[in-house]
């Protein structure tokens, strides 16, 4: 609650008492946010490599429906809404869950698979949409291609991807989930250094491999990544298991971005 000010008191002083109010709630929602794919840095980066691989003049047309909206603002929208209930019919499509001794089976039920699919489907038959659903669409693809190359949004269902799998991270107390969504990227103070690097050494044999549109495949694909997730003992993340993993993440945001890019080529291309 503001304390109005007299007419003794000093307008900007009252100014800066909303200010800074206003910026402790700001942190304090930021800090209770919860645990999300790849982390904002994670989709943000997917977003950019895209761009590196887009074919001339897509991205003038992604841009046209996106409008005010930059890539990076674009592939974390779904996140950043998680706050308002209007929203909550998109919790689902961020994950599929089941057992480890199964295969997927799309049920209907929204998940990740599904409702990627049909923003692509619906991406495609653009002309049938308004221009505010189409760009709708954008926003999910943009999110959801991230979110399905973080192992764990293609998990267990037992333990929730691993947000009931408490860990030790660095010394520090955790959940496997936000380990592989934020921690082990901030951790890498190089990280965005050697992705770029990476994907300098990509070829053009390989983009076209790497970017053929398959979304099942592309889940079955983060899926086999799950053993070496889930490769530690005694609820210790240690150095060793960051080094090791580093690389895997850094691949699958690249191969996130070569995938965006490669359904918009074909979506904007046509």
């Amino acid at each position: 609650m503001f304390i109005k000010p007299s007419c003794s008191l000093n307008t900007k002083l009252y100014n800066m008492q909303k200010t800074i109010l206003i910026a402790l709630f700001v942190a304090f929602l930021f800090k209770a946010t919860p645990s999300l794919a790849w982390g904002a840095q994670g989709h943000k980066l997917v977003a950019q490599t895209a761009k590196a691989y887009l074919n001339k003049g897509i991205q003038d047309s992604v841009i046209k429906y996106l409008g005010n909206m930059s890539f990076e603002s674009a592939a974390v929208w779904m996140d950043e809404v998680r706050k308002d209930p209007f929203f909550d019919y998109m919790k689902t499509w961020h994950y599929v869950d089941f057992e480890k001794d199964k295969t997927y089976v799309d049920t209907k039920t929204p998940d990740i698979v599904n409702e990627l699919e049909k923003a692509i489907l619906q991406l495609e038959e653009r002309k049938k949409y308004t221009p505010d659903e189409v760009k709708m669409n954008l926003k999910l693809l943009f999110h959801l291609v991230g979110d399905l190359h973080m192992p764990l949004h293609t998990g267990y269902k037992d333990d929730k991807g691993g947000n009931t799998i408490n860990v030790k991270f660095l010394g520090n107390n955790t959940n496997l989930h936000r380990v592989w969504d934020t921690e082990m990227i901030e951790s890498d103070k190089n990280f965005n250094d050697k992705l770029s690097k990476m994907a300098a050494k990509v070829t053009k044999a390989q983009i076209r491999t790497i970017g053929k549109i398959d979304v099942s495949e592309w889940m079955n694909q983060s899926r086999t990544l799950l053993p070496e997730v889930y490769n530690f003992s005694n609820g210790v993340i240690d150095q060793a298991y960051v080094d090791k993993n580093i690389p895997v993440v850094e691949t699958q945001i690249l191969n996130a971005g070569i995938r965006l890019a490669s359904v918009l080529n074909e979506v904007f291309g046509k």
